[in-house]
């Protein structure tokens, strides 16, 4: 007889029956190149009905339009992007993933003027460039964070506003949120031709290793979700790195991307200690952020602790019939 846990995987498998497509967006997605650069290649790629400049484009439309969310590369790993404004959306990214609802998401935005947006009550008029930092709504404890590692693999913690556009299920009900801008200008162009917010968890099965290349998305998620593009294998490798400015002294959230040296090194931040454990957090316990409650970085794959002083055994001893790959 099956299990309810199995009944229920199946119901979600069924319910969730998609044509996975990935489609190429490599020749866009160029390490270092400025927005200006890949915006100008993006629109003379579109002129020559290229078909990794439409498929950006369907990318953008489905994200405004569709509860269904989409894979796309970023520095650090591939995320699964939903419109963070509508709760439809957002839940689509739970159900793929089949990710708890308590675990917060964390929101990408392809500039700071789209975050300021977010925090300004409706009707308030739009700031322009130079006074964005003097009338900023951020905490002023994250100015030197985002001066140095903006955009790149950095998540700041910021109050949710009571009249944030955020759907519910992006935050889990909490106060606050997190909040980045990606370095890869094809995930900021993304986000910009979708005109949304995206709420974006890594790409893959909720607990299961974070996917650094679309056929490592297509493993896990195909069948569940519509489009992954391709953008080729990701730079950083790992999350982002997620601070809590919001308390005294301020705390690492989760590890990632920028470490806790180099944080150490901004104004404000000399003493910022490390607020997460190894393991998960106990009971019906809200975390504050991703990466803090539920087991995190599964692999499959046998893992092997060597010292660095030990002599290496052959590999052989740990080949395909000790394990699965990861």
């Amino acid at each position: 007889m099956a299990t309810q846990a199995t009944i229920q995987r199946q119901a979600v498998k069924a319910a969730c029956a998609k044509d996975t497509r990935i489609l190429p967006v490599r020749s866009l997605n160029v390490p270092g190149q400025s927005m200006g650069d890949i915006e100008r290649r993006w629109e003379a790629e579109k002129d020559q009905g290229s078909p990794e400049a439409q498929a950006l484009l369907e990318a953008a439309e489905a994200l405004r339009t569709s509860d269904t969310p989409v894979a796309f590369p970023t520095e650090t790993v591939y995320g699964l992007g939903a419109d963070a404004t509508r709760s439809a959306a957002v839940q689509g990214i739970y159900r793929a993933k089949q990710r708890p609802s308590d675990n917060p998401l964390i929101v990408h935005v392809s500039s700071r003027e789209q975050l300021e947006r977010l925090l300004r009550p409706p009707g308030c008029p739009t700031l322009n460039q130079n006074s964005l930092q003097t009338s900023s709504l951020i905490p002023p404890i994250y100015e030197p964070l985002i001066e140095r590692f903006w955009p790149g693999p950095l998540t700041i913690l910021i109050p949710n506003p009571k009249h944030s556009p955020l759907a519910p299920e992006v935050t889990s009900n909490l106060s606050t949120f997190g909040v980045r801008m990606p370095s890869s200008s094809l995930a900021r162009l993304l986000i910009k031709l979708a005109d949304r917010p995206l709420a974006a968890p890594s790409a893959n099965a909720s607990t299961k290793p974070s996917p650094t290349t679309a056929q490592h998305v297509y493993a896990d998620l195909h069948g569940r979700i519509d489009i992954i593009l391709d953008g080729g294998p990701c730079g950083v490798g790992v999350e982002s790195t997620v601070v809590d400015g919001l308390n005294h002294p301020p705390a690492i959230l989760r590890p990632g991307g920028v470490g806790i040296e180099e944080i150490r090194a901004c104004r404000g931040w000399e003493d910022v200690r490390v607020g997460y454990k190894d393991g998960a957090l106990p009971g019906k316990m809200t975390p504050r952020a991703p990466g803090m409650k539920y087991r995190h970085y599964s692999p499959r794959a046998k893992v092997v602790l060597f010292e660095t002083s030990q002599e290496m055994p052959s590999v052989a001893l740990y080949g395909p019939k000790h394990g699965r790959k990861a």
